[in-house]
């Protein structure tokens, strides 16, 4: 079969985007959040640096927590159970044997796959691309679905009631050969029909890429692309706990219209989602039910919309976020800034304790937005407001050192 040629902005980890208005150029650089020694923050070994403590700010030791509890596993650490092929092998059994084994890797060696129906990842079972590539091994998705209420979406990979259990090093592409999703040329492009709401003349792309459902915690998606997805590319139910999405990119998306689709969506509690680009999705969601979310040195073009219901007591901190002149709902909304929380005629208040600090900020194209240095805003209710200007003491809320 012949791969759809998939056409993304060109993104790395340390990057560059002209910006056409003004002939202005914009350093955005996720660096894949580097710490001490070269160890990446979701890795095993980070702890609260309690040093750092502000009394002003008691969340901050549950914001430490988030993620995966011990960070995700080393890639040496787990062993090799199953070694799968494109065109031969079915991924399905192979995660089923690996899991009734005690768990492990189900490597898959490169090249294209291909998925008819939703992939059940179970319990100490990591999915892995054999070389670290992402592109290298890339998981079509090719089934359908049509709109018959939220609940009737369906996803590439599903992880329910499962612990330990990890995607990585993979693409996962959802494949609908001879079209594209819409979205704007450039980032300055101008808002047109279709592009921010159901922008095809088709109504079975229900399709996500990966959800965490059920009793799920302590899982992860690490190093990996998710492409073209029909609606969320990540869905975290709200009864998940402690999982981490770290290095992803996150690009396009076909459904991003109103039925409440096409979202980075983070429902659960003590979720870490650090290092990623995220573009041309519809919001990235923290929402009913999150809690102790940390949204931690990313790269986005895509709101973080606090968009209904949440919890409150969530970190968004270090981000660059830059919202381009088409991401509208229509030609004159004016919504979507570079934090929303949502729309009192439609969706419920956000929660207390919602905190954003030290994010690198452009709304379309007009300047910074809750940006200032060392000033920490909050949510209040349908509201973005300040909520001190004087920064915590030890100049951060994401207080983690190497242990």
């Amino acid at each position: 079969m012949m791969q759809k040629h998939v056409r993304f902005l060109s993104i790395s980890f340390a990057m560059l985007f002209c910006v056409m208005a003004g002939q202005q150029l914009i350093a955005a650089t996720v660096n894949l959040n580097s710490g001490a020694g070269g160890e990446k923050i979701g890795d095993p070994g980070w702890v609260f640096d309690s040093s750092k403590a502000d009394s002003n700010y008691p969340d901050m030791e549950k914001w430490a927590s988030a993620g995966v509890r011990g960070g995700i596993p080393y890639r040496s650490s787990t062993p090799i159970k199953q070694t799968i092929n494109t065109g031969t092998d079915n991924l399905q059994s192979a995660i089923d044997a690996v899991a009734s084994s005690g768990g492990g890797v189900v490597l898959l060696r490169s090249g294209t796959y291909t998925i008819t129906n939703p992939v059940n990842l179970k319990s100490n079972v990591t999915l892995r691309g054999e070389t670290g590539n992402p592109k290298d091994v890339t998981i079509n998705v090719t089934f359908r679905q049509k709109w018959e209420g939220w609940s009737s979406k369906r996803y590439g990979i599903v992880v329910t009631d499962a612990s330990k259990a990890g995607i990585e090093d993979l693409t996962l592409f959802y494949y609908v050969p001879g079209l594209e999703p819409n979205n704007g040329a450039s980032y300055t492009a101008p808002w047109s029909q279709g592009c921010m709401n159901n922008d095809v003349d088709r109504d079975d792309l229900y399709v996500g890429l990966v959800k965490f459902a059920g009793t799920t915690s302590d899982s992860w998606v690490d190093n990996c692309r998710l492409l073209e997805s029909g609606t969320d590319p990540i869905l975290t139910e709200n009864s998940t706990k402690h999982l981490t999405f770290r290095g992803n990119l996150v690009d396009r998306a076909y459904n991003k219209g109103s039925r409440g689709t096409s979202y980075f969506d983070m429902r659960g509690q003590y979720i870490l989602v650090t290092g990623n680009t995220c573009t041309r999705i519809r919001h990235v969601a923290i929402e009913q039910g999150a809690q102790y979310v940390v949204v931690y040195d990313n790269y986005f073009e895509v709101d973080v919309n606090f968009h209904s219901r949440d919890r409150g007591h969530n970190l968004v901190e270090k981000n660059t976020i830059r919202i381009p002149e088409w991401h509208r709902h229509s030609a004159t909304h004016d919504g979507w800034e570079v934090f929303d929380a949502g729309n009192p005629g439609t969706h419920s208040p956000s929660g207390d304790g919602n905190r954003m600090l030290n994010n690198v900020t452009d709304l379309r194209d007009s300047g910074p937005r809750y940006g200032k240095p060392g000033v920490v805003y909050k949510t209040d209710k349908y509201e973005i407001a300040t909520h001190s200007k004087t920064p915590p003491s030890g100049g951060t809320l994401y207080a983690i050192k190497r242990q």
